[in-house]
């Protein structure tokens, strides 16, 4: 392999672990939030409205993923204009659409997936008031 192909593979492999990397860092964080809470006597399991704010999150992020997949699928359609006839499938369609196609697939299944999961908040409305009766209440108390 050539020194270029070299270089390229570990940009990408750096990108990639910046990514991983910063996941990791937002769970870590998410837990050490969860434990302060319980140390301090408060309940972090209101979930009602944690899903409710993640649930728009997903909408958001499926949102802004498919509107930027449209764009570059739309900008990058003329490019099967510019190339012979042999290179291109009919409607000059070919793998130039790809980095537009995919996002716009993400994104259609991140909003998707935000309106089935309605249908589940819902329900689980119903089951979070027979839970309630079960909630364990905690008590501060004042250090001195």
């Amino acid at each position: 392999m050539s020194a270029n192909v070299i270089v390229v593979l570990l940009g990408w492999l750096i990108a990639l672990a910046i990514f991983f990397g910063f996941i990791v860092l937002l769970r870590y964080l998410y837990h050490r939030e969860r434990m302060a809470l319980i140390s301090q006597g408060f309940d972090p399991t209101n979930r009602q409205k944690r899903k409710r704010k993640q649930n728009r999150g997903i909408l958001r992020a499926g949102l802004i993923t498919g509107m930027v997949g449209l764009a570059l699928t739309l900008g990058l359609y003329p490019v099967g204009f510019f190339l012979p006839t042999t290179f291109s499938a009919p409607f000059h369609l070919g793998p130039w659409l790809l980095p537009g196609l995919i996002p716009l697939g993400v994104g259609l299944a991140l909003t998707a997936s935000y309106y089935l999961e309605q249908s589940n908040l819902s329900a689980d409305d119903e089951s979070n008031e027979h839970e309630e009766e079960n909630v364990v209440h905690f008590k501060r108390q004042n250090r001195q």
